[in-house]
């Protein structure tokens, strides 16, 4: 409970002897922990008296800066100090400036009054300049309502922050890391063992974000030979630039892929940020879905190489905390089971169709060297820019260019509403390319994207085709075709391409759910084709879950890879809290049939510890294996482990993740930031150890007080806030809840004032009488920690040292009174009496 809440009914009625703070109005009574805080009343002039007269009179309030909630039309702006004014009628209204009308969503570019208005001198009576402009402050819960007519209203505001409020944050030095490892012996005798590190560091300063992205990597055999690789994925610097909605990147980093296909490339970029707009989606990631026979090592390369390793049990897995290196593109998936059998499949991702908003201009300008990974690749310099600019009617037109020495292309196309179809872009792409064998090659692309969404019937469905015609190549196939020629790993020019993404929702989902994923590629100079299919159905029927999924993969040629798994899942909230039994079963077309039970569920007061176990069997001599496994996710990281066995093997698998960042107030240890740009928010509230982060799990304050919020959303208004249930005894706290704006990558603050002492219910007398009701009371040394004197001379503080003095200020007199605390006094609040000189 927040014990310095500010009191909003003040009253002439005595106070009762346990009340610990303020002055009340009317005949309401206040709890304990309820005082009035006079900061609220002297922001603007500290340490000025107060005439508090005015508030024995029904519904009278002092005029001043109170902090309350904004709401606009019902819709919330957020909590922010505010100053209110009294008009003739005596009734309070707010003091905004133009820009902050403007930021609440008025357009004050329609009132003629405010055109010629400074935009920071404040409006002192707006209802005359803003006809239908009313504002209504509910002082008795710290409330502004404010109602503005549609006409006035901007909605291209809704939603959006100002970038005036955009928060670059602190300089920060940030580390996340990623250690995953296991070792596996063998029950003929031997082991071998393999370990994965993967850092994402970075420093900032002002608006600027650097960034590099390594991994590490180590294996040995069972001979003992031992291998490791340590490499460098990318390094960049990023900086905002809010008048162009964009980012700069100068270093090494990722091609849009928009109109081009996304690709690698060393040197700089300027391209348009659609998180920066109000209502905007955000970015894509890609899910990983498969189908593991046994405790497996399941590892992601793109480009080559590898950006992401993990372990899962046997059955149908999936991972959607992928960071990859471009932004669409062919993802290498290989499974490897705990017999070292490996498999191999293509994970290929696109957005949807490029559609925008009506006057909605997207852009990107890259220049620079294409990057490679490898060795001994053509690395070509190369200029690439594109256009996307919606029109109305729901047309968007896009294009866009790229020029090398050795390769040229030009792409031109449009997008447009079909009306109850969906939406559909057709575009073309020419492309001239000059090969290393001194080859010139013409070819042309033709691309068709659909996409179409039934909110009625739940019903999702993305589609595209690219058809080649000619001798056409990619820029990046083009400046690697020397090196594949070399290593036999070229397959020829590819003849067509289809992707497909289907989701169901049946019945309203009462049904279950229906998802379906198709990629194909075939090529012109062989029969060798690429294909991933996978098929899932889920339904909950009576509390149990029921999950059927199908895959069939093939990869240049090679015997086609057909799965299909089948799990349950069923609570056991009635004996085992938090628990869930299930039971899976698992057959490959060249392969045995797995089945396999088990137990998982989450544990402690936050549900961050997990655990699983499970018992399997399998057909062809594959005989007994068994699992079990926790993970804790902390306030400082996140730990996991596990033990599997079969008939051939036994393992230990383990897993640390986390973050450290350096502020300017010291070192805090962090769970996993969401990714390179995510943006963090340091709580500081000094004293305030074990406080709980409400909405975060498994976040608290370490001992000096500090922790990190994640998963912030960039130019948005963020809210932290902490449980002050969880507060310790001795600690107060003002305000429990911040508001953050923070940019791309951002460190902010949230620094929350806090006082850590003892309470004290402190009865004052002058010249033999209680000290006059109204006075203001500070402590000797620490004048931020005042409060009022209340009846009968009772004053409550909180946060105090063990012995002080106490200054009583009031309308013709002042006087001091000290205090002394027992240490040993074991109560929530002390009493005691001092006489004020």
């Amino acid at each position: 409970m927040n014990k310095n809440h500010v009191v909003t009914h003040l009253s002439s009625s005595l106070l009762r002897s346990w009340l610990v703070a303020g002055v009340v109005l009317g005949a309401c009574e206040t709890r304990a922990d309820d005082r009035f805080n006079v900061q609220a009343l002297e922001i603007e002039h500290p340490g000025a008296p107060v005439d508090i007269s005015q508030f024995s009179r029904a519904g009278g309030q002092t005029p001043g800066v109170y902090r309350v909630d904004v709401l606009v039309n019902n819709v919330p702006k957020g909590r922010q100090d505010v100053t209110f004014i009294a008009l003739h009628d005596q009734t309070l209204s707010p003091l905004f400036t133009p820009i902050q009308w403007q930021n609440l969503g008025l357009r004050t570019r329609s009132i003629p009054a405010l055109r010629d208005w400074p935009v920071q001198k404040p409006v002192e009576d707006f209802t005359p300049l803003m006809p239908g402009v009313v504002s209504q402050f509910d002082f008795s819960r710290q409330k502004l309502l404010i109602t503005i007519p549609q006409g006035l209203l901007d909605t291209l505001a809704r939603g959006a922050v100002s970038p005036e409020l955009w928060d670059e944050g602190t300089p920060a030095l940030l580390l996340n890391y990623n250690l995953s490892g296991a070792r596996t012996w063998q029950n003929s005798g031997g082991s071998d063992q393999s370990q994965f590190l993967s850092l994402r560091s970075g420093a900032n300063w002002g608006g600027w974000r650097l960034r590099n992205y390594s991994t590490w990597r180590y294996s040995r055999n069972i001979d003992g030979q031992s291998q490791q690789d340590w490499d460098s994925a990318y390094s960049f610097l990023q900086r905002d630039v809010p008048v162009l909605k964009g980012q700069f990147i100068a270093g090494e980093s990722t091609t849009p892929a928009d109109i081009f296909d996304s690709f690698s490339f060393r040197g700089v970029q300027l391209s348009s940020d659609d998180n920066m707009l109000p209502d905007s989606l955000r970015g894509f990631a890609p899910v990983i879905r498969g189908i593991a026979r046994s405790n497996a090592q399941v590892t992601i390369r793109q480009n080559g190489m590898v950006i992401y390793q993990t372990y899962v049990p046997p059955g149908a897995f999936s991972i959607n905390d992928l960071y990859p290196t471009s932004a669409s593109g062919d993802l290498d998936v290989t499974v490897r089971e705990s017999n070292g059998e490996e498999r191999h499949f293509t994970q290929a991702f696109s957005a949807i169709p490029i559609m925008q908003r009506e006057g909605r201009l997207k852009y990107a300008l890259t220049m620079g060297k294409y990057r490679t990974y490898q060795s001994g690749g053509d690395e070509p310099e190369f200029l690439q820019g594109s256009l996307i600019y919606g029109l109305g009617h729901g047309v968007t037109l896009f294009g866009g260019s790229q020029l090398a020495q050795n390769y040229k292309a030009a792409n031109a196309g449009v997008g447009s509403m079909v009306g109850d179809f969906g939406s559909l872009s057709l575009d073309t792409t020419l492309a001239h390319s000059e090969l290393s064998d001194n080859r010139r090659e013409k070819g042309v692309a033709y691309r068709l994207q659909y996409a179409k969404s039934v909110a009625a019937t739940g019903s999702t469905l993305s589609l595209a085709g690219i058809r080649f015609a000619g001798d056409f190549y990619r820029f990046s196939d083009a400046s690697n075709w020397r090196q594949d020629e070399s290593n036999g790993t070229y397959y020829g020019q590819p003849r067509e391409q289809y992707r497909l993404n289907l989701t169901q929702m049946i019945n309203n989902g009462q049904g279950g759910s229906l998802s379906l994923s198709w990629y194909q590629q075939n090529y012109r100079e062989s029969q060798i084709n690429q294909r991933s299919l996978g098929i899932s159905y889920n339904v909950n029927i009576a509390s149990i879950d029921y999950a059927l999924s199908l895959s069939d993969n093939r990869t240049y040629g090679t015997e086609s890879d057909k799965q299909i798994a089948f799990n349950v899942s069923i609570p056991l909230a009635r004996w085992l809290p938090n628990a869930w039994a299930t039971a899976n079963v698992n057959s490959a077309s060249h392969g045995p049939t797995l089945y396999q039970t088990g137990i998982n569920g989450m544990l402690l007061e936050d549900n961050n510890l997990s655990y699983a176990v499970s018992e399997g069997y399998g057909t062809h001599g594959q005989g007994n294996s068994g699992s079990a496994s926790l993970n804790y996710l902390g306030s400082a990281a996140q730990l996991s482990g596990g033990y599997n066995y079969n008939q051939d093997t036994h393992q230990v698998n383990y897993g640390w993740q986390g973050a450290v960042v350096g502020h300017p107030f010291g070192v805090t240890f962090a769970q996993p930031l969401a990714s390179d740009l995510s943006a963090i928010a340091i709580v500081r509230a000094p004293g305030a150890a074990g406080v709980k982060l409400q909405n975060n799990t498994g976040v608290y304050t370490d001992w000096r007080g500090y922790a990190v919020v994640n998963y912030l959303s960039p130019y948005k208004r963020t809210r932290v806030a902490l449980d002050t249930t969880s507060l310790n005894e001795n600690v107060d706290i003002d305000d429990n809840i911040l508001s953050v704006v923070p940019t791309a990558g951002a460190v902010v603050m949230a620094s929350f004032t806090t006082r850590s002492g003892s309470r004290l219910l402190l009865n004052l007398t002058y010249h033999g009488q209680p000290v006059p009701f109204g006075a203001e009371a500070s402590v000797v040394g620490d004048e931020q920690n005042r409060a009022i004197v209340g009846d009968n001379g009772q004053l409550y503080l909180s946060g105090l040292p063990e012995q002080g003095v106490v200054r009583v200020t009031w309308r013709g007199g002042q006087c001091e009174a000290p205090f002394t605390l027992s240490g040993t006094q074991k109560v929530a609040v002390s009493q005691a009496t001092s006489v004020c000189r």
